[in-house]
């Protein structure tokens, strides 16, 4: 059912822990590991006939990438957030967005970053790439949290926003979603940068605060059960 993996001297260890790591991500994202599951390594190294080390590698890189939870000393598992975890995520991060527009509105930053960001979005709604609608979302997210050239919030914002997108795609996809509910969000997007640009800080901070709880409550209509 599986490839193995040629894992050799010849081929550098940095591409195989990414081609293992992009192998079990759609493992995740095909549902055939479920959230919250756990990932066993050395049955996964088995198999793809690889190093068990090589699967630990791959299952850090994934970490990052939202799609797994590893603890102090416990074994990996598939990211899952119940209707709190995403209610809870979802208020501080418009919190944190929030503060983010205040301080790019506060500063008169240049803005053409977030129209690039948002160029993205429409162009992959356009196209239906439900993967490439939910990763051109985050980035526009992230890139408003790096603005300000706050490294505490960005550092805070990305723990947040990266594995809720993570999730989000993985729920899309389990329920086989279109990229309509995201094309439905789009005036919100263009909110956000159109809010900032009038330069009222408080403005732009409560406006933000609106729009992820707008977001928060299409979630958990669209995708979160």
């Amino acid at each position: 059912m599986y490839d193995n993996f040629q894992e050799d001297a010849r081929e550098p260890r940095g591409l195989l822990k990414e081609n293992i790591a992009v192998r079990l991500r759609e493992e995740i994202l095909a549902g055939r590991i479920a959230p919250g599951e756990k990932i066993v390594e050395s049955r996964w190294a088995r198999q793809y006939g690889v190093a068990q080390v090589s699967i630990r590698e791959a299952l850090n890189i994934l970490t990052t990438d939202g799609f797994v939870t590893k603890g102090h000393g416990r074994s990996a598992r598939v990211l899952k957030l119940g209707d709190p975890d995403i209610i809870h995520i979802y208020q501080v991060r418009g919190a944190l967005e929030g503060l983010a527009a205040r301080i790019v509105a506060q500063r008169g930053l240049p803005l053409h970053d977030l129209e690039a960001a948002l160029k993205r979005i429409e162009e992959a709604v356009q196209m239906g790439d439900l993967r490439k609608v939910v990763e051109s979302v985050q980035h526009f997210h992230i890139c408003l949290l790096e603005k300000p050239g706050n490294s505490f919030l960005e550092e805070y914002g990305r723990r947040l926003v990266i594995p809720l997108y993570a999730f989000t795609l993985m729920r899309a996809l389990a329920k086989n979603l279109d990229t309509s509910p995201w094309a439905k969000q789009l005036p919100l997007h263009r909110l956000i940068i159109d809010v900032i640009r009038l330069g009222t800080p408080y403005v732009a901070e409560q406006t933000l605060i609106h729009v992820i709880n707008s977001f928060l409550e299409a979630a958990l209509t669209v995708w979160a059960h």
